[in-house]
């Protein structure tokens, strides 16, 4: 490395660590302005400095000396590993990255995630355990640096219960921003199960929400499937009625009246079935906590008057079908 990169190698690396040049001179027992003349080209080093000047960096003497690799080179060759699914060369990337950029947070994350990984295909119990440790090891560090990070906490409260550290898992989920997921990692037998199925049904909700927003066919098989699956509870009867006028649209807007007749009759039948009783169910759904009075009926009848009264449909008025659906939908409770 030329003294020009060196100067450009040492700056960056100070500023990963968050020192500053006095900071760094103190620790080196050298003065401020030694090292102000190393980062501006001026001069190297002392032999001497190189190896406690690389330790106080976080790097080793070479990866001081050495010139680095851009991350995007590095990125490339994590991709290149990550689609093999190859965790062992994951891992020497991730370390070989942190040579380079040291203080890199995805990088560390991947090096602590990527040593869990391995430890679960190592097949001898020492260095298994060896590699939970130094994932405890880095991605507490990483903790300490950003203690918010989800990734991070849930990786680490799933190494410490591989290494028989409950309370401290159970101590660790406590502080962190996401504990309610993480109590899924924690309990055990019926109430993993409940609290698994509720998490099941929250995501499948957050799933409806944004397909809501998106108006291709693709969303609406997406959401007819959870719906399907879910055995559409009237919890859910307003994503119910999205999606039909959704198809509705969708036919129309190709031409196809008889299919957004199809689909405008499905929403007024699922309106007017809203105040039918509830179907049992043999086994409890995922969406058995939601709550079943999700709609109120005079609320019903106002959306689906609005919804076929939407102008995408007006030229369907005249048409004896659309006739028979406004009076159905005008002789809904409400």
């Amino acid at each position: 490395m030329d003294i020009d990169s060196f100067a450009q190698r040492l700056r960056s690396l100070r500023l990963q660590a968050g020192l500053t040049q006095e900071a760094l001179a103190a620790r080196l027992a050298v003065s401020a302005q030694a090292v102000s003349k190393w980062e501006n080209g001026a001069n190297l080093p002392e032999t001497a400095l190189i190896l406690p000047l690389a330790r106080l960096l976080g790097v080793s003497a070479d990866g001081l000396l050495a010139e680095p690799a851009p991350r995007k080179e590095w990125e490339a060759r994590w991709e290149e590993a990550r689609k093999r699914r190859d965790h062992r060369a994951l891992l020497r990337i991730s370390e070989a990255a942190l040579e380079d950029w040291p203080r890199d947070r995805d990088f560390r994350f991947r090096r602590g995630n990527e040593e869990y990984q391995v430890a679960a295909l190592t097949e001898d119990a020492s260095e298994r355990t060896r590699l939970l440790r130094a994932a405890e090891e880095h991605l507490s560090e990483l903790l300490r640096d950003r203690p918010g990070n989800e990734d991070a906490g849930t990786a680490l409260v799933q190494i410490l219960l591989v290494l028989g550290k409950g309370e401290e898992a159970e101590a660790l989920a406590e502080r962190l921003p996401h504990r309610e997921k993480l109590q899924l990692l924690l309990r055990r037998g019926e109430a993993r199960e409940n609290a698994l199925r509720r998490e099941i049904a929250k995501t499948a909700v957050e799933l409806l929400n944004l397909l809501q927003n998106e108006g291709s066919r693709e969303a609406c098989s997406l959401t007819a499937a959870i719906l399907e699956a879910a055995e559409q509870p009237k919890s859910l009867i307003w994503y119910r009625l999205h999606l039909l006028l959704r198809r509705a649209g969708l036919a129309w807007a190709e031409g196809d009246a008889d299919g957004a007749l199809a689909a405008l009759g499905e929403l007024v039948k699922a309106a007017g079935a809203q105040g039918a009783p509830a179907q049992k169910r043999e086994a409890p759904s995922f969406f058995a906590g939601l709550p079943e009075e999700a709609a109120s009926p005079a609320e019903l009848r106002r959306w689906v008057g609005e919804a076929l009264a939407d102008g995408r449909f007006t030229a369907l008025h005249e048409h004896p079908v659309f006739a028979a659906l406004e009076r159905e939908a005008a002789a809904l409770p409400g």
